[in-house]
């Protein structure tokens, strides 16, 4: 059965992170690491991992990158990925993106994205970017695809300096190798 580490960053994430937790252990088909790299958080975050059993870490505030950058890093899981507190997955959706990864043999592994609102209405369908389209993309600083719904092989496990350092577009940053 695939592993796949999943690190949610935190910082006072209560209100929405528990939906995020719960869509994670519904996974179907493989086994879910759980890591939250919490910044400080002076609401229930904390109690809420406490409750779903969930491995915490610490990470100063400031830079979310490098918190997501500490979860990823001690895992043996052969996929990795990590998701905003308040972003939640369907049941099969690491499956698909998995067994998807196994017949491309690709390392980032990307689909389509619904977007919801507070109370879980549908709002609208963000749809990836063809394979063909990615590097133009990537190269002009923008994503090709929502990050909540992509994975990476554990390829990227070990963080490059320059995510050290990245404060914002990151996520092409990361994904194009800069």
């Amino acid at each position: 059965m695939a592993t796949i580490r999943c690190v949610i960053p935190t910082l006072n994430s209560a209100k929405t992170l528990e939906q995020s937790l719960i869509s994670l252990r519904s996974q179907i088909g493989l086994d879910v690491e759980i890591v939250v790299v919490d910044s400080g958080s002076t609401d229930d975050t904390l109690d809420i991992c406490r409750r779903h059993n969930v491995e915490t870490l610490y990470e100063e505030p400031g830079n979310i990158y490098r918190a997501i950058n500490r979860g990823l890093t001690d895992s043996n899981a052969e996929w990795l990925s990590y998701l905003n507190s308040d972003d939640w997955l369907y049941m099969d959706a690491y499956q698909r993106l998995i067994d998807l990864g196994y017949r491309s043999e690709a390392d980032v592994i990307y689909g389509n994205c619904d977007y919801v609102d507070e109370a879980g209405r549908f709002l609208f369908s963000f749809a990836a970017a063809s394979q063909c389209c990615l590097l133009p993309l990537f190269r002009t600083r923008r994503m090709g695809f929502a990050q909540p719904a992509a994975i990476f092989s554990a390829v990227y496990r070990e963080p490059a300096d320059s995510m050290r350092t990245i404060v914002s577009r990151a996520d092409a940053d990361f994904l194009s190798g800069r």
